[in-house]
Order: C-alpha cells, then sequence, then structure tokens
C-alpha cells in the first residue's frame, strides 16, 4: 500500500530503497508479521540494468515461493553464457550450467527490470509492507538498534532496524563517510535495448553473451521473444579516447568490435544510449548497530559475472532473517549485525577474485578453451555461474585451484593457443594511450604453443 506521510511515523523496520533488494527483504520481514516502511525516492516503471540473473536468484524465487509469479512475466531462461574474442575469429566458448557439480538449480533467467522490481514491490505490499513512493531521505537522527530515525521530506520515520537498499546512491554509506572505491575498476557502461539482434539458438539458447576487447567487454542479453540488452563496459581511461560523444559511443564500439558487429547486422533500435559509471565500491562495515547494508548500498562489483541481484537479493534476505531472528528472541542484535558484515564481506571477497580472473589474459585464454584436464572446467561453470553463497565444496575448490595454477602457468608456457586481445581503438585507427594500461592485463608475449589445455 501507498500512503500520504505524516509527521512521524514508527515501525519495525525501515527500507530505503524499493529494487530488488529492499523489496525481498520487505517481503520477508512482512510475511513474518513486522511492520515495515519502504522508502524510496523515485516511482515504477523506472528503467536498470542488470537484466541477466545467476542460478542463486531462481534458487531464492523458489524457495520464497515467487518463481511462478517471475514465470508469469515476460522473460527468457537462461542455462547458460557463452564468452568470445572481439574479433569474432573464433567460435565462442559455451559455459553451460547444466555441467556444474552439484545437483542444486542448474539454470536461471533474463528478465526486463522494470517488470521484475515492480513484481517485488507489489508482491511486499500485499504482504503488508507500507512503500513512501518519491519519498527521498534528507538525515538521520539515530542509528542505534531500537532508535533509528530517519528524516524524509515530508516527516521522518522512527523504527528499531534500518536496512539500506539504497542501490548505488549508497544514502547511508555516504552519511557515514565510508564508501571507498577499488582501484583498478573504473569502468564506464553504454547500454540500450534493441529489436531484431542475432541470437544463439539450440543448445545455447536464451545464452548470454560476453565479448572481450583489450578496452572492456560487452554483453548481450536476450529479456524477451523480441528484444535484446546490448552493452559496452569500457575502461573509464579508454573512454577517453573515443571520438564520438558519451550518448554515442556504444553503436561506435559494437561497428569496431566484428563479433558484435555481425550480431547487430539487422537489429533496430535507438541512435543513442544511456551511460552510468561502474566504479566498484565498497561501504564496510555493512552492518552495525541498528542497520544493515545490502546489494549496491553495501558494495558495488564490476557487473561482468551478473553478481549484482543475486548479491542483492542475497542480502536482502539475509538481513531480514537476521532482525526476525532477534525479534524472536534467537539472536542478540550484535550478533546479527556481525554475521550479516561477515556474509556480505565473505561474499563481496569471492566475486571480486571472479572479476579479478575475468580481467587477466591469461585466464581468458583458458576460458574459451572450452574444457581442461581432471574435469577442472566443470568447477570454472561452478564459479562462474556463483555457485559459492553457501560456501564451496571441495570438489569444486581443489580443481579451482588447480585452474589458478594454469593460469599462472599459461604465462609463460602456453597451454593453449594464443590470443591478441581485438582493440576497437585500433581497429578506428586511434593509437592506445601510453602507458598501455587498459583493463586486459598480463596479455602473454611467447609465441604459439601446443594447446595441451584443450587437448587434455
Amino acid at each position: 500500500m501507498i500512503t500520504t506521510p505524516t509527521s512521524e511515523r514508527r515501525c519495525d523496520v525501515v527500507i530505503i530503497g524499493a529494487g530488488p533488494a529492499g523489496s525481498i527483504a520487505a517481503i520477508e520481514l512482512a510475511r513474518a508479521g513486522l511492520d515495515v516502511v519502504v522508502v524510496d525516492r523515485s516511482d515504477f516503471p523506472r528503467f536498470r540494468i542488470g537484466e541477466s540473473m545467476l542460478p542463486h536468484t531462481q534458487r531464492l524465487m523458489e524457495e520464497l515461493d515467487l518463481m511462478d509469479r517471475v514465470r508469469a512475466l515476460p522473460h527468457v531462461v537462461k542455462k547458460g553464457l557463452e564468452v568470445e574474442f572481439g574479433d569474432g575469429r573464433r567460435d565462442a566458448a559455451a559455459i553451460s550450467f547444466a555441467e556444474m557439480f552439484g545437483d542444486g538449480v542448474k539454470q536461471t533467467f533474463n528478465i526486463r527490470r522494470s517488470i521484475f522490481d515492480r513484481m517485488l514491490a507489489d508482491t511486499a505490499a500485499e504482504a503488508g509492507a507500507e512503500h513512501r513512493f518519491g519519498e527521498s531521505v534528507t538525515g538521520f537522527d539515530g542509528l542505534d538498534h531500537g532508535d533509528v530515525r530517519v528524516r524524509l521530506q515530508g516527516g521522518s520515520i522512527h523504527a528499531d532496524w534500518l536496512i539500506d537498499a539504497s542501490g548505488q546512491a549508497c544514502v547511508l554509506g555516504r552519511h557515514l563517510g565510508t564508501r571507498r572505491f577499488l582501484p583498478g575498476f573504473r569502468n564506464v557502461s553504454y547500454f540500450e535495448h534493441f529489436e531484431g539482434v542475432r541470437r544463439n539458438t539450440g543448445d545455447r539458447d536464451g545464452f548470454a553473451t560476453l565479448a572481450m576487447c583489450r578496452e572492456g567487454w560487452f554483453w548481450m542479453i536476450p529479456l524477451d521473444e523480441t528484444t535484446t540488452s546490448i552493452g559496452a563496459v569500457i575502461d573509464d581511461r579508454l573512454a577517453r579516447e573515443i571520438p564520438v560523444p558519451a550518448n554515442r559511443r556504444l553503436q561506435w564500439c559494437l561497428e569496431h568490435c566484428p563479433a558484435m558487429a555481425e550480431r547487430m547486422t539487422e537489429a533496430t533500435g535507438p541512435e543513442t544510449n544511456q551511460t552510468v559509471g561502474d566504479f566498484s565500491y565498497t561501504c564496510g562495515p555493512h552492518a552495525a548497530d541498528g542497520w544493515f547494508m545490502v546489494g549496491d548500498a553495501a558494495a558495488f562489483i564490476d557487473p561482468v559475472w551478473s553478481t549484482g541481484v543475486s548479491l542483492g537479493l542475497d542480502g536482502g534476505v539475509h538481513a531480514a532473517r537476521r532482525i526476525i531472528d532477534v525479534a524472536r528472541g534467537r539472536r542478540r542484535p550484535t550478533d546479527a549485525t556481525a554475521a550479516h558484515h561477515a556474509r556480505i564481506a565473505r561474499l563481496r571477497k569471492v566475486f571480486l577474485g571472479l572479476i579479478r580472473n575475468f580481467y587477466d589474459h591469461s585466464f581468458r585464454e583458458l576460458v574459451v578453451a572450452g574444457r581442461g584436464p581432471l574435469e577442472v572446467h566443470r568447477a570454472v561453470v561452478n564459479m562462474l555461474a556463483g555457485d559459492v553463497f553457501s560456501g564451496v565444496p571441495l570438489r569444486v575448490r581443489w580443481r579451482w585451484d588447480l585452474m589458478m595454477a594454469f593460469r599462472e602457468i599459461n604465462r609463460f608456457r602456453p597451454l593453449n593457443e594464443r590470443i591478441r586481445p581485438h582493440s576497437l581503438l585500433q581497429s578506428a585507427g586511434l593509437r592506445l594511450p601510453e602507458p598501455n594500461a587498459g583493463v586486459c592485463r598480463g596479455v602473454p608475449r611467447r609465441k604459439v604453443g601446443a594447446p595441451a589445455w584443450q587437448s587434455v
């Protein structure tokens, strides 16, 4: 339900942000009988990227009895992704979730965020959460458990707990002065929706696509029967060398990437693009006193492995359940916040490691081979599919460690075909700025050797 703000509202939990992280927390809390108020400065529907999910998202949707609602919305079943180099000279490598170790969920979905977010917010309202759309937080007069006081444009809210799910606005992190940007992950994204994009078919129907180049990478995500989300994530320093305005850089990047240009031959869509800075950061600690941070409000990690929504949903559920534990007398408040911080910090560390590997060219060369000895490639699928939320089982962990050893060996003795990264700037006749500190690091310089990785 949506109400008009009064001078002060007393509730159990106030949540900043009605996106997936905030809404999933509101659903859990309201279903448990707690009084919840969700504050969001904008209204729905609204455009968001982050449209491709990890299998963990579907697992949570099923656990919370929400998957039937997802199935009722336009979406695409996602059973994996493919990775290729931007020059288009090699077949893309398939990363099929079916090859994952274990008997868990091995598929997920791609979906427009506008309808997905709306569904979650509506479900929270049905459970009894109160929404205040169009209301901005102007400050905090208290953040202690039992005495959280949030000032709004139209009044104030007094609550026992606060959950900050404000996304990259980082309302609480900015207030506390704890947001810290991560060196080496300063990118900018250019994106839009298109019709008529040539998609994957057959065994790869519904797969998302990553196309890698020296300056960054592209995504291609089928959203429904006709619409495809297309984006380019480019190193911020190198993006400044692109000789067109920011709102036309997606088209320029597509034209200078053979693998993507071929996909876009018959595509139609806007001539301009939307732009957002993908500057990774953290706002630790992620919980303390009377508050929790979830999703991008806690930390933003490069979007390459589609981790954002899954981390937000997981964090929202985890925070809500810790609050419920305290309300039921099963935990002390300090134990609840400590457990939440530990979980967010652990998952952030794991996914940050996966992302660092993506930007390591030696790792990329091995991934595009598709297979490896001792089924090590299956462990890679587990990790890239984000099957780490409940820990990494031994049979995955030792194979992943072996993959890391192969990555280091490959720097000096080729285990797969040596691949020179495609450069968008160079293909346009432009020079890479010196020194060459683009996102593709660790490019081997030795000649091609026997493809041992692929042949074993």
